[in-house]
């Protein structure tokens, strides 16, 4: 039974001036937005590429691309698949999987201080815009997911019981994104800096997360594979392929994935909404 009076904020959508709302009040209203976190994602992906000559296609296009001069670099031009079988496989998927959590961070990083004039203007819960960025982004994983198994599928992969566990692997790495998103904008609203820095840290990410080579195949160090479990990319990029293809994984690789998504979503949320007041200038 709703026991609120019609005078309460939550009925007429009012927030107490300088005072945050409570943990749960804030997340109703963010539930509140729902239509508002999917209907603005969905527009943008309409407009992205609407007046250029193959429109969507791009969608699909632009991570086929990316796999495409991978390969021909590494895979032809200079050939570091040693130790790894079908590596046009191995390469798409840890391509695919790699650049998604580096979009929904990197997108994330720039939701707030894109959104001042919004900010400025209406109160809401500002969890939306970097929320809305990442609902963006899992939808345009849609056709990209698509490609990734059409790969696989043509390299003699057939599926198995292990590909039950894609919405589930999909939804821990989207919790991790999503974290790394939160924290992203809350920095890159007190240090400008941070967005010029990131694509700089996911170059590196990308070379010590075995998106290129096999880890197991270089590292023979029991310890040293131990500490490859702190670097959250690589432990994605090896789910997903243990997933996909049966490619050894550690039991230690499964739950850092889950310790990951969860602690990056709890503190990245609680990082955010801490200076939640003081974006767009107004706290």
């Amino acid at each position: 039974m709703n026991t609120d009076t019609p005078d309460t904020p939550a009925d007429k959508g009012l927030f107490p001036v300088g005072k945050p709302l409570p943990l749960s009040e804030y997340l109703r209203e963010i539930w509140r937005r729902r239509d508002y976190l999917l209907q603005v994602p969905l527009n943008d992906l309409r407009s992205q590429n609407a007046h250029t000559l193959l429109g969507s296609v791009w969608l699909v296009l632009n991570p086929l691309l990316q796999v495409g001069v991978y390969f021909l670099v590494f895979g032809i031009i200079m050939p570091i698949d040693r130790g790894v079988d079908s590596y046009l496989v191995f390469l798409t998927i840890g391509v695919f999987t790699f650049f998604y959590s580096q979009r929904v961070i990197s997108d994330g990083a720039r939701s707030v201080v894109s959104s001042l004039g919004l900010i400025r203007t209406l109160r809401f819960p500002r969890a939306t815009l970097p929320i809305s960025n990442t609902v963006g982004q899992a939808l345009s994983f849609g056709p990209v997911l698509a490609v990734m198994v059409v790969v696989v599928l043509a390299h003699g992969n057939l599926p198995t019981w292990r590909w039950l566990l894609i919405p589930a692997l999909f939804a821990l790495q989207t919790m991790f994104s999503l974290g790394g998103a939160f924290a992203a904008a809350r920095f890159n609203h007190l240090y400008r800096d941070l967005e010029n820095l990131l694509p700089f840290v996911f170059r590196l990410l990308f070379y010590v997360s075995g998106v290129l080579y096999s880890v197991d195949h270089y590292i023979d160090d029991a310890l040293v594979r131990t500490l490859f479990l702190f670097n959250p990319m690589y432990c994605y990029v090896t789910a997903w392929r243990w997933v996909m293809v049966g490619n050894a994984a550690s039991t230690g690789v499964m739950v850092a994935s889950a310790a990951w998504a969860v602690v990056s979503l709890t503190v990245g949320f609680a990082l955010f909404r801490s200076g939640e007041s003081s974006y767009g200038g107004t706290g």
